[in-house]
């Protein structure tokens, strides 16, 4: 009860910061009511919403590419899986990305990956989708101020608030991806720190070697799949794009290309302030706010912004929930069957494969095993 009280209570206050946001900020950021906007939610209809839904699940298959190519071995089904699940915890906890990485730890563990492997897959997906939030903004508003429209003008700022980050953010790749110095110097601070604080743990071969190798093998990843990783980042987004048309467009709203345009900017950007789960009512009152500011009826703006973040944040909750009930139903059984067959034996551990070889490929069948992971030096403990 106490491990689940902290979690608990975040996800009540989250929830409940977003819903003020919304119930709030929304309308009079639009400059309209509730009841129009609800009145604009009834205008699709099942066969819409239906196509709708297929779009989402599209966009979420031509994502599947760029997670492949960072973890070798890992299926597009697994990846998909991957990323319902770990969305559907994010989602529901403020600066709740830790604890949806934590679960695909673990179900990356149990398809018999390394947690190097998976480290670096987290690392090297996060960072290309960084990138390509920060990049997109900023040339599709870059297109727009030079076409000479004032009303882009205003979102002039935002696009290159955008390319300054992004700048930022690949300078900082290079200095640390160039040469081991930074990294080894982190890990001699680090090693000072967990020769006098028992609670920071220590490495063997030294932080610092660790963090060369880990560097050094994420490089070399980078280098084989930064195209499929890139590529597959920039398909999702024109999808996420051409989902928020439809949504305008079945709630009646003009879907003119700048219109599209300008929500789907704002939304990149603040989808990565996830001070409430998922950035809830940040990102609606952000968007709601930029389309009406360049014209579109209040109403059916806020209609369209809420239907569109229902299925990316929204339909990801029980989606991911039930994908990551089904994971958890067969690793439980895959469990006990290990123990039927060792009998009194103590139950072997998942493999780490690819703790230092990127290139290591699991089946995609049951998990191998092995000895313990405890038993080789340095390894984490099998989860």
């Amino acid at each position: 009860m106490t491990r689940m009280w902290g979690p608990g209570l975040r996800l009540g206050l989250g929830t409940a910061a977003a819903a003020a946001v919304l119930a709030l900020a929304l309308p009079r950021v639009a400059g309209t009511s509730w009841r129009p906007i609800a009145q604009a939610l009834t205008h699709p209809s099942p066969l819409q919403l239906g196509l709708l839904t297929v779009l989402w699940l599209a966009g979420l298959w031509v994502h599947t590419p760029s997670l492949t190519a960072a973890l070798p071995g890992l299926s597009h089904r697994r990846a998909l899986l991957l990323n319902l699940s770990g969305s559907c915890v994010s989602n529901l906890l403020p600066l709740g990305g830790a604890a949806g990485t934590v679960v695909n730890w673990r179900m990356a563990r149990g398809w018999g990956f390394g947690s190097a492997a998976f480290g670096r897959w987290a690392l090297v997906t996060n960072l290309a989708d960084t990138a390509v939030k920060l990049l997109l903004p900023g040339v599709v508003l870059c297109w727009f101020a030079l076409s000479g429209d004032r009303g882009t003008a205003r979102l002039a700022v935002p696009g290159a608030l955008g390319l300054l980050l992004l700048l930022v953010l690949l300078s900082g790749v290079v200095l640390v991806g160039r040469d081991d110095r930074a990294v080894r110097r982190a890990g001699r601070t680090l090693d000072r720190l967990a020769a006098r604080h028992r609670r920071v743990p220590a490495a063997p071969e030294g932080w610092g070697e660790r963090g060369a190798r880990f560097r050094a093998e994420s490089a070399d990843l980078v280098r084989r799949g930064w195209a499929r990783m890139l590529g597959a980042k920039v398909l999702y987004a024109l999808f996420q794009a051409l989902l928020l048309w439809a949504c305008l467009v079945v709630v009646g709203a003009p879907a003119a290309p700048l219109l599209v345009a300008s929500a789907f900017v704002v939304e990149r950007l603040l989808s990565m302030l996830v001070i409430t789960p998922g950035a809830t009512g940040v990102v609606e009152v952000g968007m709601a706010g930029a389309l009406t500011a360049l014209g579109t009826p209040a109403a059916p703006a806020a209609a369209g912004v809420l239907l569109y973040r229902a299925f990316v944040v929204g339909m990801e909750v029980p989606v991911g929930g039930l994908a990551l009930g089904g994971w958890w139903l067969a690793h439980r059984r895959a469990a006990r069957r290990v123990h039927g067959a060792v009998g009194v034996h103590p139950a072997p551990a998942v493999e780490v494969v690819g703790a230092h070889d990127a290139g290591s490929i699991p089946t995609e069948g049951a998990p191998r095993w092995s000895t313990p992971a405890s038993a080789a030096p340095g390894s984490p403990s099998a989860g």
